[in-house]
């Protein structure tokens, strides 16, 4: 029975197959109705950020840092094509999201990979992958990001996708770790 799904001991009795994580569905926000599921997994993002590294935690976009809320409020302007911001969906539910901004010809930086608390585990590593595959599409060669360095699991997540640490390409008013990944070499 090779690619069947494993049964409960309820659905064998039922001759029902149960999926153990439901179907989740990855589409470009930016480009349909999702907008606003783009904007607020964005917005959760900054939020989480700000309150990890110590700054005051806003309660709406209008309190983010003004270079954030440039962001926020027009996500479509901050990833023009080839960028894209990516949502998860479970249940029509958006669960995650990861952006991708082009820096210059070629490159792109990931941007504000977050998935929510309580659907963590492998949601992430999702996301990066279709995210990876869309970009090669859209002509991107190298992909660059920073991370919090007290940020572990995710920097863990960034080393098995094959990303290495490079220098910094921007500066940031905290630590970080700047990483970058070859799409040729996928």
């Amino acid at each position: 029975m090779s690619g069947m799904l494993p049964k409960s001991p309820m659905a064998e009795r039922q001759n029902v197959v149960v999926d153990p994580l439901p179907t989740i569905e990855i589409i470009d926000a930016l480009t349909g109705r999702q907008l606003s599921d783009a904007t607020d997994l964005v917005f959760e993002y900054m939020a989480a950020t700000l309150d990890e590294v110590g700054w005051p935690i806003p309660a709406q976009p209008s309190d983010l840092p003004e270079d954030w809320r440039r962001e926020v409020d027009n996500l479509v302007v901050s990833y023009p094509s080839p960028g894209m911001f990516l949502v998860a969906y479970r249940h029509q539910r958006p669960i995650g999201g990861v952006g991708l901004q082009v820096r210059e010809p070629g490159t792109a930086e990931v941007k504000h990979l977050y998935v929510r608390p309580a659907e963590r585990g492998g949601i992430g590593r999702l996301l990066m992958e279709q995210l990876h595959t869309r970009a090669a599409d859209g002509g991107i060669r190298r992909l660059v990001l920073d991370v919090l360095t007290s940020r572990t699991h995710v920097i863990e997540l960034y080393r098995q996708l094959g990303y290495t640490d490079t220098e910094p390409y921007t500066h940031e008013p905290v630590p970080v770790i700047f990483m970058e990944l070859l799409l040729t070499q996928l």
